[in-house]
């Protein structure tokens, strides 16, 4: 996953360029989106839709058998929080777990949506983050990350489990070191 690569790339960057820790908290906040998608897409690739859009998925698949179906003008997915609602509260096609996240990984989490909130849409003020706040996001994110990529694990080529994973302990392992 590219958000991955890109967020420990920016971390070993971001000793001599501490700006990139922003470009890093954006990497990690969309590899998680981007897995959540992914991993509650399920097999008709309507799960990150919202409950109405989902419907609508539905009733095109079945009206287009008798060539009556008009395609759904949206694919807007759900959002951050309401992706990692779903994938926590219910079970996941294809595990049929839900994603397990301890309060202090949720906590970490708004940390990091907030971060990445605030970089996406600047606003005109000034503010100040101690590295720390940020390193403390980016090793949950990655995990979770993991996790999530591991609902399609049969989509994944020969040695890329093991990248991800050499990935996430180098995120881990830049931020234990900003500790």
């Amino acid at each position: 996953m590219i958000s991955l690569h890109d967020c420990e790339e920016q971390l070993g960057r971001a000793k001599t360029e501490p700006l990139r820790l922003a470009q890093a908290a954006k990497s990690a906040h969309l590899a998680l989106q981007s897995a959540l998608i992914d991993a509650l897409a399920g097999s008709a690739s309507i799960g990150a839709y919202d409950e109405k859009l989902r419907s609508q998925y539905l009733s095109y698949f079945e009206n287009t058998r008798a060539g009556l179906a008009d395609l759904p003008k949206s694919d807007r997915v759900m959002s951050f929080n309401r992706l990692l609602a779903k994938a926590t509260e219910q079970p996941m096609e294809w595990s049929g777990r839900s994603l397990e996240v301890s309060d202090d990984e949720r906590d970490a989490l708004e940390r990091l949506s907030f971060l990445r909130d605030r970089i996406e849409h600047p606003r005109p003020d000034t503010w100040l983050i101690e590295p720390q706040f940020i390193s403390l996001t980016l090793p949950v994110a990655a995990r979770l990350t993991l996790r999530l990529l591991d609902e399609r694990s049969h989509h994944y080529e020969e040695g890329h489990r093991q990248i991800l994973d050499n990935t996430v302990a180098t995120i881990t392992n830049y931020c234990a070191a900003m500790g």
